[in-house]
């Protein structure tokens, strides 16, 4: 199945990531996430990147749902708990770098993908255009590779919320 193109799909999660379009728990789990990473990063505001690298990986895959035909909702009865949730996200995460990870996709696995590395490359550009004459070429590539990390991990927090029944 074929639907819109990376730079479509790349727009509609970033118009969608501005309009709170969490899931409860998903909510949760942003903001720990980000709580955590603020806690524990060099630089307070690098917590609040990995809450937009979220968001936007999120919104991707509601957006990607959408374009299926999906409407999920929230089952309150799940009984699946954030750490539970976390961890088949990690599960999904892990296992969107591997060749088999079409299993995952509701539509195009190019379009999608494609979509990823734009909302990727936006987030990177936004952040390290003003730091790159400030931090060496070994520290911008680890902010690449975090900023990767946290939008992926928030398209498989969706992916993980339909995979666990929190949404059906």
């Amino acid at each position: 199945m074929t639907g819109p193109d990376a730079d479509d799909l790349a727009r509609q999660a970033r118009t969608l990531a501005q309009a709170h379009p969490l899931s409860p728990l998903a909510g949760v789990f942003v903001n720990r996430s980000v709580a955590e990473q603020t806690a524990s990063q060099p630089s307070p505001e690098i917590g609040t990147w990995a809450g937009a690298c979220l968001t936007n990986g999120y919104c991707l895959r509601r957006v990607e749902e959408n374009e299926a035909g999906l409407v999920l909702q929230v089952q309150p009865e799940s009984g699946v708990d954030i750490d539970a949730l976390g961890t088949e996200a990690a599960r999904i995460a892990a296992d969107l770098r591997l060749p088999e990870s079409d299993a995952h996709f509701l539509i195009d696995e190019d379009s999608v993908v494609g979509a990823l590395d734009r909302i990727i490359s936006s987030e990177v550009s936004r952040r390290l255009d003003n730091l790159r004459s400030s931090i060496d070429k070994e520290a911008a590539i680890e902010i690449e590779e975090f900023l990767t990390w946290w939008t992926v991990q928030g398209y498989a927090l969706r992916a993980a919320e339909q995979s666990s029944g929190v949404l059906a």
